[in-house]
C-alpha cells in the first residue's frame, strides 16, 4: 500500500516583541519559548535588561528559535514614557532623511547585538515599527548587504492580515509608515521579506477575548506570516501596555504547538522567509 500523501502545514512564526526592554519580558519570551509557542524574537539591545539576559536567549538560539534585532529609535533612559504610534507617525514625517543620520545608531546596535549573541541577528524589525520608515530603510539595508553579503537576515513585513473596524485601520496605519516602500527595496536589494503581519490589535482584550483572538489569528494564517506579539510576567514601570503583555502571556501559555498542529494544520516554526528564496 503507498504511503498517504503528506498533508501540507502552514507555517507561523510566533514573534515575540521587546526582548531585552525588562527583565519580567525577557522571563516570559524565554518561557515561550521553552514551550515551544515562540518561535522568533526581537531584541532591544539599548534597553535595561539586554545585557543580563542575552547570555540565556544565546542559549536557546542555535535550534529553537530566530533572535533579531528589534530596531529602536525612541530616545528613552528608561523612566521617559514612550511615544504613541499616532504620535512617531506624525514625527516621523520631519525626522532626518539623510542616511548619515541612522548610521551610527543603526550600526550601534547591530553591533551590540552581534557582541552578546555571537553571530548576526536572524532578521530586524522595529519598534513602533520604525524599520520602515523613509530614511531609516534606506540605511538599514545598505548596512545589511555591507555586513552580511549573501546570508542577510529577514525584514518583518507589514502587510495586513485580515481585519475589520478600528483593527484593520490600525493594520493600514502601520503598513502605510513605510511598508509598501520597504517591500520594494527589500527585492530591490534581495532582502528576504515576511509575510502579512497578524497580532495587531488595540491591546485593550481581557484573557478569553486575546484567546479567540489568537484561535482566529492561527486559523487565518498562511504559510510564512508574522504573528507578532507582546508578553510579559509581571509589570515595566511606564509602559503603556504593562496590563495587555500579562493578558498576552496568559493565553499564550496555553497553547499546545502540538495541538495547534492538530487542529488547524499550522506548525508553529521560525520564519521560513531566508536568504536565496
Amino acid at each position: 500500500m503507498s504511503p498517504p500523501h503528506p498533508v501540507f502545514l502552514r507555517r507561523l512564526c510566533v514573534c515575540a516583541d521587546d526582548f531585552g526592554l525588562s527583565q519580567g519580558i525577557d522571563r516570559a519570551i524565554l518561557a515561550l519559548i521553552d514551550q515551544g509557542v515562540v518561535t522568533a524574537t526581537s531584541c532591544m539591545v539599548l534597553r535595561q535588561a539586554w545585557a543580563a539576559d542575552a547570555p540565556r536567549l544565546r542559549e536557546r538560539a542555535a535550534d529553537r528559535v530566530d533572535a533579531g534585532l528589534h530596531l529602536d529609535l525612541t530616545n528613552v533612559d528608561g523612566t521617559a514614557r514612550e511615544a504613541s504610534l499616532a504620535g512617531l507617525a506624525a514625527r516621523s514625517m520631519l525626522m532626518p532623511r539623510g542616511a548619515d543620520h541612522w548610521r551610527p545608531l543603526l550600526r550601534q546596535q547591530l553591533d551590540r547585538f552581534e557582541d552578546a549573541m555571537g553571530r548576526p541577528p536572524s532578521h530586524v524589525d522595529g519598534h513602533r515599527h520604525v524599520h520602515q520608515l523613509p530614511g531609516v530603510r534606506e540605511t538599514l539595508a545598505e548596512l545589511l548587504n555591507q555586513r552580511y553579503g549573501r546570508a542577510l537576515p529577514w525584514l518583518r513585513g507589514t502587510r495586513p492580515g485580515p481585519a475589520s473596524g478600528a483593527v484593520a485601520f490600525k493594520q493600514q496605519l502601520i503598513h502605510r509608515l513605510g511598508g509598501p516602500g520597504a517591500r520594494r527595496l527589500a527585492r530591490r536589494r534581495g532582502i528576504p521579506l515576511s509575510h502579512r503581519l497578524l497580532g495587531v490589535y488595540g491591546f485593550d482584550r481581557d484573557v478569553q477575548a486575546y484567546a479567540r483572538s489568537l484561535d482566529a489569528w492561527i486559523a487565518q494564517c498562511q504559510d510564512g506570516d508574522v504573528l507578532m506579539c507582546h508578553p510579559a510576567i509581571g509589570s515595566t514601570p511606564y509602559d503603556g501596555i504593562a496590563a495587555a503583555r500579562q493578558i498576552e502571556f496568559e493565553a499564550l501559555s496555553a497553547l499546545s504547538p502540538a495541538l495547534v498542529e492538530q487542529g488547524w494544520g499550522v506548525r508553529l516554526s521560525p520564519q521560513p522567509v531566508r536568504a536565496g528564496r
